[in-house]
């Protein structure tokens, strides 16, 4: 995937976040840091990638640090991202994947504030953090260079976790539904801020894909079931991986000319 470089990963203790992070140690990069609330699940994520000694397109070990980070602390985001850049000596490649959703009874009208406040702080607010933290290191570094071709590419990669959802919309999602639209608009208009300085800036939109967010909610996995066998073509849940794919591809060279954008992976739910 052209992924030589190294990666900030939030969210990986589990879920995408996770199978992120594994792949951009098996698609070669040089290093990657886990950012999660979670320390057991950071402490399994770094497991399950050194046990694999993925070797990086330098031809050494990919490396793999952890930090326990709440993304809807400004400082903290901002301090530990700088921390990171300041280990790895650059900060390449950006993934928001830190999310929660909460399905609210009744709507709308009866959406309680705390649940909707923790929903914007860390889908939206979160995400608006750790791309201003890591874009203000990147801005200022040089690009980096193909491992296929040598030719320079972009100063920084980031990319934001958006959903289908950040298109449609589906009953007593009010809280998530508004943060994945918001972070789709946030990351056209960042974008559009730092294109020409070499900066991109894309989204994945993930349909319905079995991860321990979706799987233990019995509300949102019913929903799930109900939309698979009704409404998408493949008639079955995307996989993480199939996910995680996607970012590093929008997170490395062989989509240099990508920015703006934002990637459905969703077994074609959303064209119908």
């Amino acid at each position: 995937m052209d992924v030589p470089g190294y990666a900030l990963i939030t969210g990986s203790g589990s879920g995408l976040g996770r199978a992120c992070a594994q792949t951009f140690a098996r698609d070669g990069a040089a290093g990657v840091a886990l950012f999660d609330v979670n320390a057991e699940g950071l402490a399994q994520t770094k497991a399950l990638i050194d046990e694999k000694n993925h070797i990086s397109a330098s031809g050494k070990p990919c490396r793999v640090i952890t930090f326990v980070v709440d993304v809807t602390d400004e400082d903290q985001v901002s301090k530990i991202v700088s921390e990171v850049a300041q280990e790895f000596g650059r900060l390449d490649y950006l993934v928001n994947a830190a999310g929660v959703a909460y399905k609210h009874v009744g709507g709308a009208a009866f959406a309680e504030s705390k649940e909707w406040l923790r929903v914007i702080n860390i889908n939206l607010n979160g995400t608006f953090y750790m791309l201003k933290a890591a874009a203000r290191i990147m801005l200022k570094q040089d690009p980096i260079l193909s491992t296929f071709d040598g030719r320079p590419l972009q100063r920084g990669s980031i990319v934001n976790f958006a959903s289908i959802q950040g298109y449609i919309a589906t009953p007593l999602s009010t809280s998530y539904v508004t943060s994945k639209h918001a972070v789709v608009g946030l990351t056209k208009t960042a974008s559009e801020d730092y294109a020409k300085e070499g900066l991109r800036i894309n989204a994945i939109c993930p349909g319905y894909i079995e991860t321990p967010m979706t799987m233990d909610s019995p509300q949102i996995r019913a929903v799930m079931a109900e939309k698979i066998a009704s409404s998408v073509p493949m008639l079955r849940a995307g996989q993480p991986q199939e996910i995680a794919d996607g970012v590093v591809y929008l997170s490395g060279g062989r989509s240099s000319f990508v920015t703006g954008s934002s990637l459905v992976v969703d077994g074609g739910y959303i064209q119908r």
